[in-house]
């Protein structure tokens, strides 16, 4: 098997290996082209490469280093699972030796927030009052998937994306789609008259009063975000466009007992 015995040469005890240029493009091969990019898989690779490694060395450092910023910076979905893994068993006080106690705390910390959004994972309950006042229970709603929306009406990317969002919850809520849409801002007159100008019918909810923590608990810095759950609100996808949304759920709602 050459993935098996992709590594038969080196010695990961060699600190020296980092300074040559073999080290670096095997460790990317391995890992981009031989492993199956689902965190799982990943975080097993990683911890089976570690673990060759001497505690405390610059070789252990090194891979330490590189799983944990590039998959921190990955584009896929879903890659946060490697950085929270590394954070969780990596970045600790007698671990991370090179880094000092602010940088360990911002990893630790980071890792903290992202921990309970992972795909997969069941979502705090959030309870807001809609336009009229009325709170409504993220957890109540019956709904085979949930799109959770954090939205703005004034900011521009919003403004492209809520009109795609309509037009697709239209499109299918007759089988099986809610959305809550959580407006960020604090201005409810714009709020509202946003929401009967483009007729909006889905789940409107604001927060005016800024008594939830929903920004921290969903990592909110900007709008709009679109996160898609399952029937026992689930994280199915999150931070995608609509056309992928649409893409997953097209999919979904082909499969047999969904029709």
């Amino acid at each position: 098997n050459y993935k098996a015995h992709f590594f038969v040469n080196i010695d990961f005890k060699d600190d020296r290996l980092l300074r040559t240029p073999v080290f670096h493009p095997k460790l990317e091969q391995y890992f981009k082209k031989l492993t199956l990019q689902m965190p799982d898989s990943i975080n097993k690779e990683a911890d089976y490469i570690i673990a060759q490694t001497a505690p405390g060395s610059e070789m252990f450092k090194y891979v330490v280093w590189w799983v944990t910023n590039t998959y921190e910076t990955s584009n896929i979905m879903g890659m946060d699972a490697v950085f929270v893994h590394m954070a969780d068993n990596y970045y600790t006080k007698e671990k991370a030796f090179w880094i000092d106690d602010a940088q360990l705390y911002k990893i630790q910390d980071r890792a903290k927030v992202l921990k309970p959004i992972l795909i997969g994972k069941q979502v705090k309950n959030i309870t807001l009052n809609d336009s009229l006042g009325k709170p409504r229970s993220l957890y109540d709603i019956k709904s085979k998937y949930t799109v959770l929306y954090f939205w703005d009406p004034d900011c521009g990317h919003c403004q492209k994306v809520t009109p795609k969002l309509k037009e697709y919850y239209d499109e299918v809520k007759a089988k099986g789609l809610q959305v809550y849409a959580i407006c960020t801002e604090v201005e409810m007159d714009k709020w509202r008259k946003y929401i009967k100008e483009k007729e909006l019918h889905w789940i409107n909810v604001a927060d005016p009063e800024l008594r939830n923590n929903f920004r921290h608990d969903f990592d909110i810095s900007s709008t709009p975000q679109i996160f898609l759950l399952d029937e026992n609100k689930a994280i199915i996808a999150k931070r995608i466009e609509v056309e992928t949304l649409k893409e997953i759920l097209d999919k979904k709602f082909e499969e047999p007992g969904m029709k």
